[in-house]
Order: structure tokens, then C-alpha cells, then sequence
């Protein structure tokens, strides 16, 4: 019974981690001369984003490759969404439209 809930969590995080790699998302922030962000953005602003989406996902689970973000432009994370499934997401920092 136990190897069965194992399964159906794995299918679960699959299938969440297929629904993440259709997502686009755009992370708005104020930016500065050459493409410097006022601040930073972390794990914590891509977890409110995947939210707003629908997926809420704790930010521990979240690594960004390089740390806190400073400049606009794509990126990508690590979330992991069980032991054994985790997805690589690319996202997006653009400057904050007035």
C-alpha cells in the first residue's frame, strides 16, 4: 500500500512538473540602467508568480541557479516537487511597465 501512494504522488508531481513547463511566466520588477534591478528577485517572488498561476509551491523547494536575481532577462530554477521528481523552469525578469 505504501509503494501505491508512492506511485500516485510521483504521478501527481509528474504531472504537475508537465503542467510547469507549459507555463510562461514574467516576473515584473523595477529596473535601472542597464538592465539592473532596484533590489532582487528571489525564490520567493518565482513562488508567489507559480501561485498567482495556480501551483503553489513552497519557496524552499525552489532553487535559483546563481542565487537572488540583480539584472532582467531569463533564467532558470530548480523545483523540486518530490524526492524524485524535479523540473527544470526557465522564467523570465522584465522591467516593470508604468
Amino acid at each position: 500500500q505504501r509503494a501505491h501512494k508512492e506511485k500516485q504522488a510521483i504521478d501527481a508531481a509528474e504531472k504537475t512538473a508537465e503542467a510547469l513547463k507549459a507555463l510562461e511566466i514574467k516576473i515584473p520588477a523595477k529596473v535601472g540602467e542597464a538592465d539592473k534591478l532596484f533590489g532582487s528577485v528571489t525564490n520567493a517572488d518565482l513562488a508567489a508568480a507559480l501561485e498567482k498561476e495556480g501551483h503553489a509551491i513552497e519557496k524552499k523547494y525552489i532553487s535559483i541557479k546563481g542565487g537572488a536575481i540583480k539584472r532582467a532577462g531569463p533564467y532558470e530554477a530548480e523545483i523540486r516537487l518530490h524526492r524524485e521528481v524535479q523540473v527544470e523552469f526557465a522564467f523570465e525578469v522584465v522591467a516593470e511597465q508604468n
